[in-house]
């Protein structure tokens, strides 16, 4: 999923299971477990504030963090 203005605007428009769902997978892509964990309905209002709050700037930063989560869980090339 790329992460900018526009994306953030779909994550906006989905319902509160929707959004629930994206983001358990998302945590679940990038090696976070939440299978444990209960996302109340104060979670969501939370992270939808979050979003809408959210600069380009945090975006761009959002963005290249997860990033660097998915590269190194990216095996390393040629083992010299």
């Amino acid at each position: 999923m790329k992460l900018d203005k526009r994306a953030v605007e779909r994550l906006l428009a989905l319902n509160d299971e929707q959004l629930r769902a994206v983001i358990t997978r998302l945590a679940g892509e990038n090696g976070i477990d939440l299978s444990g964990l209960q996302i109340r309905p104060d979670d969501i209002r939370g992270v939808r504030q979050a979003l809408q709050m959210a600069t380009d700037e945090d975006i761009a930063r959002a963005a290249a963090q997860l990033g660097l989560v998915r590269g190194a869980r990216k095996p390393q090339g040629g083992g010299d």
